[in-house]
């Protein structure tokens, strides 16, 4: 990403915040890793249907070629129609949560969430190659504005449907 930004740089300290803000409030939430390492795609869905979750969220952070800084913005996928309130709860928060630009909400075959079986989705938390989200991705005040946003969303999904 811009000045080297990378992903796991951004995402992994959100997912930690996240997974913190929901244990606050009584959820059992698992992270599919702990540290800086790499883990596959399959072993992420074995510790989420192992754990019987009820429902699995994947952040990450968006990048594309970096001759288009101009492409900025959220979006969130879903495989399945059981991960689509999901992921307009978890999108619509970010939106209203860090004033993000929409890049909206979309059906995907990505492959943890395809092969859960818990309603399931994938939220791209901004670029890493944009100029307007980069600044912002590499931060900790918006890491947290994230990760709230993202546990606000992920809060208000379990309120509706348990």
């Amino acid at each position: 990403g811009i000045g080297g930004l990378r992903e796991k740089d951004v995402v992994f300290p959100i997912s930690v915040q996240v997974a913190n803000l929901l244990r606050q409030q009584g959820v059992n939430a698992i992270l599919t890793r702990n540290d800086d390492r790499d883990l596959d795609l399959e072993p992420r869905v074995q510790i989420a249907e192992r754990a019987n979750a009820d429902l699995f969220v994947s952040i990450h952070a968006n990048a594309i070629n970096m001759s288009r800084p101009d492409v900025n913005g959220i979006e969130t996928y879903y495989y399945s129609n059981q991960g689509l309130q999901l992921a307009r709860l978890i999108h619509n928060s970010i939106l209203q949560g860090t004033g993000r630009s929409d890049r909206g909400v979309r059906s995907a075959r990505f492959y943890v969430i395809r092969h859960t079986s818990m309603p399931a989705v994938l939220v791209e938390t901004g670029f890493v190659t944009g100029a307007q989200d980069a600044p912002l991705l590499r931060t900790p005040q918006f890491q947290t504005q994230m990760a709230q946003a993202i546990a606000r969303g992920i809060l208000q999904y379990i309120q509706q449907r348990y």
